[in-house]
């Protein structure tokens, strides 16, 4: 007998422990204070877990060759005057011409400044500083899929700038040039979709386009609102034939 009391009084112990580590667990969970799987508390000030996320649409990928992002700055200029109030400018947006456009980038225009803002398309889409883009027989806002500038506009029927005496109170848009499902959306002409773009008419006959009777009202958050119209899409003296010289005038409203 001697022989198995050391055994016994080890399984004795093994089996006091055991109890022992079974009481531990039941009364943890027991313990309505422990949440181990609670996730801590939300920080109020942190935004909601999908505000600001990214769609996965990269809007000027979509963009067809001839109007992809370019990222130079154009060559073109803009000769502007201010007199009782509206300014005048002739716009130089011909890209290199028809055959060169595609390589060539929109020119961008500061309305508040009347002058021309040195920039390529890529850093434009980050640039609050122009209000408004030319290329060609296409015209842009900064805002929507064009910019991040917050501009839009308001197409409102009027033969000149002095029709216009006061902003519309509803009716405003920003570019969307690509649909919900990241597809490119054209005008009949090929441009992109934008809130201006469809600004003129085109005579199939002449090959030419005249600017529609319409003045744009654009809003520029914190600087107000402008009424904007084109005169002219040929506006270089030299040589009347000449697209994408652009005659336009504005003022603030």
């Amino acid at each position: 007998m001697r022989s198995f009391l050391p055994w016994s009084c080890l399984l004795l112990s093994l089996i006091v422990a055991a109890c022992g580590d079974e009481g531990s667990s039941a009364d943890d969970d027991h313990d309505h204070d422990a949440e181990p799987d609670a996730a801590p508390d939300p920080d109020p000030d942190a935004a909601p877990p999908d505000a600001g996320a990214d769609d996965g649409c990269d809007e000027a990928a979509q963009l067809p060759t001839q109007w992809r992002p370019i990222d130079l700055v154009s060559t073109g200029a803009v000769v502007a005057t201010t007199a009782d109030g509206v300014t005048t400018a002739t716009i130089d947006a011909t890209a290199g011409g028809t055959a060169n456009a595609a390589d060539n980038p929109y020119i961008y225009v500061d309305l508040s400044a009347g002058a021309k803002v040195e920039l390529g398309d890529v850093d434009a889409l980050d640039d609050a500083r122009w209000h408004v883009a030319f290329k060609r027989a296409s015209l842009r806002v900064n805002g929507g899929d064009s910019g991040t500038g917050g501009v839009t506009a308001a197409v409102v029927a009027a033969g000149s700038l002095a029709e216009v005496t006061a902003a519309p109170g509803a009716g405003y848009g920003d570019d969307q040039f690509v649909d919900e499902a990241c597809a490119f959306v054209g005008l009949p002409g090929g441009e992109p979709a934008t809130v201006l773009g469809e600004w003129y008419d085109y005579d199939p006959a002449t090959h030419s386009l005249s600017p529609q009777a319409e003045v744009y009202v654009i809003r520029v958050p914190g600087e107000g609102d402008f009424k904007l119209r084109v005169v002219t899409y040929y506006g270089d003296d030299a040589n009347p034939m000449r697209g994408a010289i652009y005659r336009v005038e504005w003022a603030a409203l």
